[in-house]
């Protein structure tokens, strides 16, 4: 009884721990804005509020002091993950100092920034004028996605049979989960 409490309570541990959000992503404020619906209605007199708002990497330019990342939000789990199987949001624009590696911010990398409103730039997707919410980055967290085979543990049934043992090619599928690296 004693080494099934410490498993369960182990267990329960670990569960904890994958859970909770990177200390990267923790601000000043206990709840910053996470809605992406929000940030694009903010305006000057928003500037400075915290922002938390995750995605995936679309382009990176490196300035002469700071760099830009720009981000299609998506929608983003209690601990700031991403949900890549989500539809857009929309963009906005992170402004990170210094240098940001391309090969490291690549485009299409998941992505979840903490940084405070700082305004309004107008720019271009292709040939549509878009209005990008900008945030200054205090901190952020760049996820891995990994591919996991996940087992259809359906009972496998021939007329009136049914059996879960399986003989032969499974019927597993792909799954894409979102990482920390």
């Amino acid at each position: 009884m004693k080494s099934y409490l410490f498993t369960m309570a182990l267990g329960i541990l670990t569960l904890s721990g994958c859970t909770t959000l990177p200390e990267t992503l923790k601000g000043r404020m206990d709840q910053p804005v996470t809605e992406y619906a929000v940030v694009a209605k903010m305006t000057h007199a928003n500037q400075g509020e915290e922002v938390r708002l995750g995605g995936m990497i679309v382009d990176v330019k490196n300035r002469e002091s700071d760099s830009v990342v720009e981000i299609v939000a998506l929608p983003t789990s209690q601990v700031g993950r991403p949900q890549i199987n989500a539809s857009s949001l929309g963009r906005f624009k992170a402004i990170f100092d210094g240098f940001v590696e391309p090969a490291d911010y690549a485009q299409g990398r998941p992505i979840t920034v903490l940084g405070d409103f700082q305004s309004r730039q107008t720019g271009k997707v292709d040939d549509y004028k878009y209005d990008y919410p900008v945030l200054k980055v205090k901190g952020h967290q760049l996820w891995n996605i990994d591919q996991q085979v996940v087992d259809d543990d359906r009972p496998y049934c021939y007329g009136l049979h049914c059996s879960r043992v399986r003989i032969g090619v499974g019927t597993g599928r792909v799954q894409s989960v979102i990482t920390l690296p």
